[in-house]
Parts: C-alpha cells; structure tokens; sequence
C-alpha cells in the first residue's frame, strides 16, 4: 500500500513582526485632543446648567408675581415693606423674608401676624413650587429647608423664597426708588445686586454686579 505524505512548512518563523509603539510627541497630541473635549464637554455642561438655573428663577418670579396678583385681590394691596429699616445688606433679607411671611397667610399685608393657625387664611404659596431657605447660623448664607403649610405649629418662620443660588428673592413695596408697582427680582448668580433703594433723577448706567439679575432691566436703572 501507497501513502502519500504531505509536510508544511510553517513561515511562522521567517514573519518578521514590526512593533509600532507612540512617541513622546504624539501621546502629548493626544493627551491634548482629550483634554479639548473635556473642556469643550464641561463649558457645555455649566452652560446648560446656567440656563437652566435662569429658566428656574424667572419661572419662580413668574409665579410669585401671580402669587401677589392673587393676594392683591384678597386683600386690597400687595405685601407691603415700608415699615420696615436696614442697610444695603440686611434691607434685601427683612423685605425677602416679608414676602414669604405674607404669601404664607402667617402676617396680614402689613405684617402684623395672625396668630394661631385657625386665624390665618388661606396660603398663595405652593410648597412644591419655591425652594425655600433659611440663615445658616450667624452668616449670610442660606441652607434649604422643606416646609409642610398643613404643619400645626404656629411659630412663625423665619424663612424665605430663594432663587437657585439659593439667595431670597429681593422684593420691596412701595418701591424705594420711586417707580410704579412693587419690585422682584433675583440679584443672579453672583449673588450681588445695586442699592434699590434711593431715588434717580434720570437714567444712570446699570452697576457692574446688575449684568446677571433677572430679570435684567432691575432694579430698574431709568
């Protein structure tokens, strides 16, 4: 009997293989394109952020002005800030704090309270709506705190509607610059805003720290 054998022969071992490998200079090209992407990812990020956050403070005050509409019509007037006194830093925080007392139904439109629960009408205030805040100790800044309006205690709070940066939403009425209506609006994410309080005799160019209040044209420059 016949066979017929075959053999192969591997090239296995004649196959020269090339190792490629990056040079110091194309891993820093890299290195660079990626942290490009990230930095282009990141602006885009707190862009989107940041309007959001504006979106969320004009709806606030759009709600709020409803708010006082409808307090208005309940009681004659808006919440009313006269009376009470402070500096450029304390005045934002009493009138802030008069707004959210007023809107909650715990003091009337000229902030005498109310008293017990069973006294006090109904709130113009939606707690699923606002943030709401409070001071943090002795310092300026504010922590947030859920409220229940149906809560049976009648302690009054000491709290305030704040905007997304978490600083109360400044409110005054009758305005102290002299214009017409009452004044709202949110000093933005610097959290610093021009005095609101005294009058112009004419158009003056908005402060440096007025360029992200919202909305824009307050307080109102001309």
């Amino acid at each position: 009997m016949t066979y017929l054998v075959m053999t192969f022969k591997s090239s296995a071992s004649s196959t020269k293989i090339r190792c490629i490998g990056f040079t110091l200079i194309e891993l820093l090209i890299v290195m660079a394109i990626i942290g490009i992407l990230i930095g282009i990812t990141f602006s885009g990020a707190t862009y989107i952020y940041g309007a959001q956050q504006e979106k969320k403070a004009l709806a606030d005050m759009e709600a709020l002005k409803l708010a006082l509409e409808e307090f208005k019509s309940e009681h004659g007037d808006y919440p009313r800030t006269n009376d009470l006194e402070g500096d450029a830093e304390t005045l934002p925080l009493l009138t802030g704090k008069r707004l959210f007392l007023a809107l909650s139904s715990y003091v009337d439109k000229h902030g005498d309270p109310y008293g017990n629960k069973e006294a006090r009408p109904k709130t113009f205030i939606k707690s699923d709506v606002f943030s709401f805040g409070e001071k943090d100790g002795d310092n300026d800044k504010m922590k947030k705190v859920t409220l229940d309006h149906s809560d049976s205690d009648d302690e009054t709070p000491e709290c305030f509607v704040i905007d997304p940066w978490e600083n109360p939403y400044v409110y005054d009425y009758p305005r102290r610059d002299g214009k017409l209506g009452f004044l709202l609006f949110s000093k933005g994410a610097d959290m610093g805003s021009s005095d609101f309080t005294s009058k112009e005799d004419g158009p003056i160019e908005p402060d440096e720290k007025d360029y992200d209040n919202l909305p824009p044209n307050e307080p109102s420059r001309l």
